[in-house]
């Protein structure tokens, strides 16, 4: 049985833009304001600075997105990675986080043209298909899947056009069959350091957005590297947890 259903149309309901770092800019509040209306959610701010506020909030108000904006931070590298971990562990529903690197001017755009989508085969990182699939129908935007494999040439990939093929056939074997479900998407494969392989794919793709899952579970592969890639990446990071959205 395939693992991924089809869904055609996202639900978000409440939005919450948690000004946890800083106070939003003008460009990650238009950005905030532009989603909910696309989707018609009723949209809130809260100045919690907190990740076990933000949860209270979250469960409170039965918030489907959280936003969170970083771009005003200047601590170092490292006590963002901290502050961001601790956020994907603790927050138990989807969150859209800008980067302190996203440039205004891609807010600005306020559209979804090109999507990412992270994936690196485990059970758990496939969560977020279905929410990509329907991203990239709502906006009618370009969707490619992305897996950069630490493994050497010996491991489970080979190296040229056959690990593509590889990665494709296991991802049409977990998504449910549907007419021009997968039609027009491309797939990437890298080598290396995952966080920095991700970040560089999407910047040479020109993504507008990064979709990957990040489950409360250091045991999960992608876990302790989504933190790294919302801090680097180019544009925002939706994160997204199974049965969300």
């Amino acid at each position: 049985m395939p693992y991924v259903e089809v869904q055609t149309r996202l639900s978000i309901e409440n939005i919450l833009l948690a000004a946890v770092f800083s106070e939003p800019s003008e460009a990650i509040l238009s950005y905030t304001v532009g989603f909910a209306r696309r989707y018609g959610s009723k949209m809130s701010l809260t100045g919690a600075a907190s990740p076990g506020a933000i949860c209270e909030i979250v469960r409170k108000w039965q918030v489907d997105l959280v936003v969170i904006g970083t771009q005003a931070q200047e601590s170092p590298k490292s006590d963002l990675d901290t502050a961001v971990a601790e956020i994907l562990r603790t927050v138990p529903c989807p969150m859209l986080i800008i980067g302190p690197r996203v440039p205004q001017m891609e807010l600005a755009k306020g559209r979804l043209e090109r999507i990412v989508y992270v994936t690196d085969f485990t059970i758990s990182s496939l969560d977020g298909v279905p929410c990509a699939l329907a991203l990239a129908q709502d906006h009618d935007a370009q969707l490619r899947f992305v897996h950069v494999a630490e493994e050497t040439a010996m491991g489970p990939f080979h190296c040229g056009d056959s690990r593509i093929v590889a990665f494709r056939k296991r991802l049409d074997s977990l998504v449910a069959p549907a007419k021009g479900l997968l039609q027009g998407s491309e797939f990437v494969v890298g080598e290396g350091d995952r966080a920095e392989g991700l970040v560089r794919i999407a910047a040479n793709l020109h993504a507008s957005l990064i979709v990957m899952s990040a489950r409360g579970n250091p045991a999960q592969l992608l876990w302790p590297v989504a933190s790294r890639v919302v801090c680097r990446a180019h544009c925002p990071v939706l994160t997204v947890r199974r049965l969300s959205m």
